[in-house]
């Protein structure tokens, strides 16, 4: 009896499965930047394989280990000796050496346990120890002593290289304070910033009342100048009054010289009594006007002595 054809095809598919998978566990790929470790029944290789395609026994189980360059973050809290605890975010950056790979696969095991229990307990122990020596919380923010604490936790976990992790470097992300120290930081940076501002207000201050003083002198020294001009324009005045005064007294002077020389020559020409009767006549004139009193002599007989000019002239 004939077989039938679909049975027949499919028979042969799965055994050209077969061969192939077969086929295709004689070999292993490794990844870029990885190395393998290969172990067979317990045991395992001391030889690493490399990056490619490799040739193994089908009964060979083949664990890769990242060669990369890779980062591990960490958060501890830190005492210092004030027994206050500062929170530190660090980072490390490592790689794994390849040709310690199978040492580390037999004494450890995968990558993650060689982490997990070498270079995590390490860190958080060598960063306590130097915590010790800090005798205050805030001086972990000072610049020289994360300096320091960078240099001496990097130099402790070089000696991971022989476990097979190759530490390159070590950052301090973030340091941050105990509550307690960071109200008392925001306390103090409010204190300063209040004085400032006091600061401030008190220069305003100062500044203002320069410049009111500074008016107020100024309006002073302009009143005083001010007083100055009148002073000097009422002593001008003055001068000028009495200047004035003194001319007028001396034309007074000069007029009366003169009525006087001019009498004494009236006299020397008219004779004294000439002169009377000239006057009287004049004096005469003067009250027929009515611009003159008359003033009793209660000495002599006639009202008007000299009215009797003529008589005494004829005498």
């Amino acid at each position: 009896m004939n077989k039938h054809p679909l049975s027949f095809g499919i028979s042969v598919l799965i055994i050209f499965i077969i061969v192939i998978v077969g086929f295709t566990s004689f070999f292993s790929t490794i990844p870029s930047g990885h190395v393998g470790v290969g172990s067979m029944f317990g045991k395992v290789k001391s030889d690493i394989y490399s990056e490619g395609i490799h040739w193994v026994n089908p009964f060979l189980k083949m664990t890769l280990f990242d060669a990369r360059q890779k980062t591990h973050k960490e958060s501890m809290g830190v005492p210092s000796k004030d027994q206050l605890i500062t929170e530190f975010e660090l980072s490390i950056q490592y790689r794994l050496i390849k040709e310690k790979a199978p040492y580390m696969f037999k004494e450890t095991g995968t990558p993650k346990e060689v982490i997990n229990v070498h270079m995590i307990p390490l860190l958080r122990s060598q960063m306590r120890e130097i915590g010790k020596s800090v005798d205050k919380a805030e001086q972990f923010y000072d610049q020289s002593v994360q300096k320091r604490i960078q240099e001496e936790l990097l130099s402790s976990l070089l000696s991971l290289a022989e476990k097979g992790i190759k530490v390159e470097k070590l950052l301090i992300r973030e340091v941050i304070l105990p509550k307690i120290i960071t109200n008392a930081v925001i306390r103090k940076k409010e204190a300063a910033q209040a004085a400032e501002k006091a600061k401030e207000e008190l220069k305003k201050f100062k500044v203002d009342q320069e410049r009111k003083e500074a008016q107020a002198d100024a309006e002073r020294k302009a009143e005083l100048i001010e007083a100055k001009k009148k002073r000097e324009v009422m002593l001008i005045a003055a001068n000028a009054k009495l200047e004035a005064a003194k001319i007028e007294a001396q034309a007074t002077l000069v007029r009366a010289k003169a009525e006087a020389e001019a009498k004494k020559q009236m006299i020397e020409i008219l004779s004294l009594d000439g002169f009377i009767q000239l006057e009287s006549m004049q004096t005469l004139r003067n009250l027929q006007n009515g611009n003159h009193l008359i003033i009793l002599d209660s000495k002599s007989t006639s009202p008007l002595p000299f009215l009797n000019l003529n008589q005494s002239q004829n005498k």
